[in-house]
């Protein structure tokens, strides 16, 4: 069984959604810390405003000190979800697969929660859905092994994975360097690199790629039928740990 693991990100890039495809289980990393200060990728993403990436942000409430995902209320006194659909409709409204997109996309937007991480969680759900991916979802804070590994990530994630008898790790192509393969051979854990390479796509207002932007730019220059598209290529998933 591959195990794919991550924070639970605001409407994340293509390259989050591959790695949903990828993995027989995918688990939420809730129960960590978001950074005290600026943003992160569970807040906030990129999309096409003018031509250029744009950071679209969910105002957030600070409390004292560090909180964890799960533990982050959204600051609704900022009426952010109005600016984003108006947003998406001022620069992506000419794109050909608007108007059968945002009958779907926009329900998510308006989803009536005050927890980020419902949010968050909730709403990748539905995408992974409208994606006909299968594959089972978990939150970390449902699982009874992961607080007792905190000396390194790879521990926690590789402690992770023993509790849900996974044969294989997917790290993320920007993370695996930094694994600790042997945290992984511990549990007879194989440790594997998602490869993940974005396809080219047209997309309104700009001549080249512009890539790392929300799956949300994706699904209404290309549509969904062309998103899976984007997403279904052999994974090239290496061995890591023998």
């Amino acid at each position: 069984m591959i195990i794919a693991i991550h924070q639970p990100n605001f409407f994340p890039w293509l390259g989050y959604f591959q790695k949903i495809s990828s993995a027989d289980t995918f688990v939420f990393l809730d129960a960590v810390q978001i950074p005290k200060k600026g943003g992160s990728w569970t807040n906030r993403v990129r999309l096409l405003v003018g031509g250029k990436p744009h950071w679209i942000t969910v105002p957030i409430v600070r409390g004292h000190g560090y909180q964890n995902i799960n533990e982050v209320v959204i600051d609704d006194k900022y009426p952010w979800r109005k600016k984003l659909l108006r947003s998406l409709e001022v620069n992506y409204g000419k794109c050909e697969y608007f108007h059968s997109v945002m009958s779907w996309i926009k329900p998510m937007i308006l989803r009536p929660t005050s927890s980020l991480v419902e949010y968050n969680i909730e709403n990748i759900k539905e995408v992974a859905r409208y994606l006909d991916f299968d594959c089972r979802f978990i939150k970390q804070s449902d699982l009874s092994t992961p607080a007792v590994f905190e000396k390194t990530g790879s521990q926690r994630l590789a402690a992770i994975c023993k509790e849900l008898e996974g044969a294989v790790y997917l790290a993320g192509d920007g993370a695996y360097e930094y694994e600790d393969k042997s945290a992984y051979e511990k549990f007879g854990i194989n440790l594997a690199r998602n490869n993940f390479e974005a396809k080219p796509y047209p997309q309104v207002g700009v001549k080249e790629l512009v890539p790392g932007l929300s799956i949300f730019d994706a699904l209404l220059n290309a549509g969904v039928e062309e998103t899976r598209r984007l997403l279904d290529f052999d994974l090239g998933i290496e061995d890591g740990a023998g």
